[in-house]
């Protein structure tokens, strides 16, 4: 087998294996340059006092881990602390996240899943974050973006491998390159 077929086939089961997530890629990139003002309605399922104990010292995921299981989910999911008397526990769902709230000052806890848009299901797809929230699910999602990112470096040397070898197409191939490189300088200059 020449070096050649070698490129031409990596580069070919590289692109069909990846073509869903190429194509969520440029689909989801759309409502990040096209934003509508969507005001998501959130839906209370539960909000009930609860009491949490909270010692000195203890970490925020611990405390995430402790609520995120109180309100009956499993998986993945990141925690922040917005101000000392609230605690938020986000369960990442494309379709319908969650939200977990303990308020300190009030023990208590509200749980609230946000209504199904479109919009907000593509970016989450785009923006979804794997390997710190934790989760089977989400790590193999992670996993995947990494193998994306590395085939399309692989994609796009094997692409100029085989431009290369094809010594009639040389001469457009560097106006294509040239003009590449200077669109993308003359738009990060000015952004």
């Amino acid at each position: 087998m020449s070096f050649l077929l070698v490129v031409r086939r990596l580069h070919l089961y590289l692109g069909l294996f990846l073509l869903p997530w190429v194509v969520l890629f440029g689909v989801t990139s759309y409502p990040f340059s096209h934003p509508a003002q969507v005001q998501p309605k959130w839906e209370v399922r539960q909000d009930r006092a609860y009491t949490l104990d909270l010692p000195a010292g203890i970490e925020l995921r611990a405390i995430g881990a402790r609520l995120h299981a109180e309100a009956g989910f499993h998986g993945g999911f990141y925690v922040n602390q917005p101000n000392p008397q609230r605690i938020n526990v986000h369960h990442p769902d494309f379709f319908h996240p969650t939200r977990i709230s303990y308020f300190v000052d009030q023990r208590r806890l509200l749980v609230e899943q946000r209504e199904f848009i479109w919009r907000q299901a593509l970016t989450s797809m785009h923006a979804h974050a794997g390997y710190e929230i934790g989760g089977f699910w989400n790590v193999v999602w992670a996993v995947i973006i990494d193998i994306l990112c590395a085939a399309l470096v692989l994609w796009m040397v094997s692409g100029l491998i085989m431009w290369w070898m094809l010594p009639g197409s040389r001469s457009w191939g560097w106006v294509a390159i040239a003009a590449g490189i200077v669109c993308f300088a003359a738009i990060v200059a000015r952004l």
